[in-house]
């Protein structure tokens, strides 16, 4: 019997070639390192979000608890206290977020009445400027108001039914009330209050605001800046790691790296199953 000859280089050099290129299939049972999902934006439309944001294949360990997304038309949504918002905008570098709220989207007279609030421990609302103004439902007419003093400007009404036949209904900025005008206001059968910004809050505030300024001002939404371990997620994101939670304790702060789960920075105090708050 012959012996089998001896490969070839040019078939040694092929099979180092197919190796090297050929992709193969992951060992059964083989997790992705967080470190690596971490590394996976979520994206929705035109827009991606990384820490704190989690959700859409996003897992929530990339994330903070508060902070899932949904998509729905290619639109992010964001829910706070359980009202659902689109998120317009988003700036990592200050940590902000522009949202608008879902409901006043296409018209100003939702089925619920839901005020807008939002967590003050996870975000900031007040270094932009804003002004809320409120919208007022079932009221009677302003006719009741001692002539002279104040009056509502006929274009500050907007018609709907909100849960009951065809009321007087009425917008109004925080800045404008007076006394006269709250004692008004308190006999209204409802009310609900929304973040502007400052150019609209301006604008809202004079006699010739109607009922489509609101709209676009409402649409426009309001800015927020989320206070979610920002330092101690910068610091390990300037260190090579991803941002994350501890998937045993989803409060607390985990930095992902590729060499492991540290506490703040890579390399700085492994953990395991808790991580530490950041501020």
């Amino acid at each position: 019997m012959k012996p089998l000859p001896d490969p070839t280089p040019a078939l040694i050099a092929m099979t180092v070639v197919l190796a090297t290129v050929m992709p193969f299939p992951a060992l059964r049972g083989q997790e992705t390192r967080p470190y690596d999902a971490c590394d996976q934006s979520a994206e929705c439309g035109d827009k991606d979000f990384e820490y704190p944001f989690w959700g859409l294949g996003r897992p929530a360990h990339c994330g903070h608890p508060s902070f899932q997304l949904t998509c729905e038309s290619n639109v992010p949504l964001l829910v706070l206290d359980s009202v659902n918002y689109r998120v317009i905008d988003k700036e990592s570098t200050t940590h902000t977020i522009t949202i608008a709220r879902n409901d006043l989207w296409s018209t100003i007279c939702p089925q619920h009445l839901r005020n807008t609030t939002y967590d003050t421990n996870l975000f900031n609302g007040d270094n932009f400027g804003q002004e809320d103004v409120s919208m007022y439902y079932g009221c009677e007419d302003n006719n009741s108001i001692t002539p002279g003093i104040w009056s509502l400007a006929p274009d500050y009404r907007f018609d709907c039914n909100v849960n009951e036949p065809q009321s007087n209904n009425y917008f109004i900025t925080t800045s404008s009330v007076v006394a006269d005008v709250a004692n008004f206001l308190a006999q209204c059968n409802s009310s609900i209050t929304v973040p502007v910004g400052r150019r609209w809050a301006n604008r809202l505030a004079t006699v010739a605001a109607t009922d489509e300024d609101l709209r676009q001002a409402l649409k426009d939404g309001f800015t927020l800046e989320w206070m979610v371990n920002n330092d101690v997620c910068d610091r390990c994101d300037r260190s090579g790691g991803k941002c994350g939670s501890s998937s045993t304790s989803p409060d607390e702060f985990v930095c992902y790296c590729s060499s492991g789960n540290f506490s703040a920075t890579c390399n700085n105090v492994s953990v395991k199953s808790k991580g530490s708050r950041g501020k």
